[in-house]
């Protein structure tokens, strides 16, 4: 992989132009020696090692050697693989405090610059955040590519959404690939819910040679989550000979979109709560829900989670859909006064950064 570092800097220029805001080019801390490059406002090196899981560097092997695939479709699986093994750390959402309409902050501690211990913990489930997802997208690709120098990847920091995701060039193309794009449904629940994959943006491709291979993992994968959940629920009902009109009822189809996503895909609660969202969004409006927390306990204090769940107004009643129990159920504020309450109401649920999580 000897493509300059000239090429990166490029494509993180062109990617600041189209979301018209300045982005810092992340490198790895290994080629610190190799590359010379002085860091500055502009470009860093990453505070951690790039590394992967050792079933993924398994996996990277195996795929290395399949010569019927391009190197396009094994960049494809490989993002493919990170989003089902993959869930987004939904936790994480308590932590980030506004600062202005399109500013953020989050505590360093939560995943970007962490110790063994957090490491350790983290190994135990497969709850993850950007700054662990790209470091992971990043260090597969390169060991994909490592003998290939036409390849350069980096990770790119957007500092203002405290979001990191992952940048690749080479002579024909460079792109962007980000499976937990925080303003939308994620392509680590989109994919693993049969949509298309939408967090890839072609930054370049005068060839059309990426794209080839981008629209190839997309067939037979609907674009839209409320068309393919409500073909999933005509699915469901045709084998049980049913005749449902769930379109005419909205809380039995919000219960029938939840039991999907629970039963069919093993949909984890952050997965159930934006795709939920954007079901209510587009069918109801979004005047019709609220979010809340919910809190779950862990064995030390240090160990407890905060996740996000929804209330929806339908015909005068407050539904609760609790993304944790994976329910739809009639809700009263009363919830929120009880002595150990688990709903939390939203602006009383932030939780500053010396409130510390451990990571498990």
């Amino acid at each position: 992989m000897d493509v300059g570092i000239e090429k990166l800097r490029e494509l993180n220029e062109l990617v600041s132009l189209s979301r018209k805001k300045k982005l810092i080019l992340v490198l790895n801390p290994e080629d610190k020696q190799l590359e010379g490059e002085e860091e500055n406002e502009n470009v860093m090196y990453d505070k951690l090692n790039w590394s992967i899981p050792e079933d993924f560097k398994n996996y990277i092997n195996e795929l290395a050697k399949d010569y019927n695939l391009s190197y396009e479709e094994k960049i494809m699986k490989i993002y493919e693989r990170i989003c089902m093994d993959f869930i987004y750390d939904d936790n994480l959402i308590s932590y980030i405090k506004k600062v202005d309409d399109d500013k953020f902050t989050l505590p360093d501690w939560y995943g970007l610059d962490i110790d063994e211990q957090w490491q350790k913990n983290r190994s135990n489930h497969n709850r993850r955040i950007c700054y662990e997802l790209s470091r992971y997208l990043a260090k597969s690709l390169n060991e994909l590519l490592k003998d290939n120098k036409n390849f350069k990847t980096c990770i790119i920091w957007d500092k203002d959404l405290t979001h990191y995701f992952v940048g690749l060039t080479c002579n024909d193309y460079s792109i962007t690939l980000d499976p937990d794009d925080f303003c939308n449904i994620k392509d680590l629940t989109r994919i693993k819910s049969g949509l298309t994959a939408e967090g890839i943006v072609l930054v370049n491709d005068k060839y059309n040679k990426f794209r080839s291979a981008l629209d190839k993992f997309n067939e037979g994968r609907e674009k839209y989550s409320t068309k393919k959940i409500e073909q999933d629920i005509k699915d469901e009902e045709s084998k049980g000979n049913e005749e449902t009109e769930v379109e005419n009822d909205e809380i039995l189809f919000l219960r029938k979109v939840v039991e999907i996503l629970d039963k069919k895909y093993g949909m984890d609660s952050q997965g159930i709560f934006e795709y939920v969202k954007e079901i209510v969004d587009i069918n109801l409006g979004a005047d019709k829900r609220i979010k809340i927390w919910k809190k779950l306990e862990g064995e030390t204090r240090e160990a407890q989670r905060h996740i996000r769940c929804l209330i929806v107004k339908i015909k005068d009643e407050k539904y609760l859909i609790d993304v944790d129990d994976k329910v739809v159920r009639l809700f009263d504020e009363k919830e929120f006064e009880q002595k150990r309450a688990v709903y939390i109401p939203y602006k009383e649920g932030t939780r500053e950064g010396h409130e510390y999580y451990d990571g498990t």
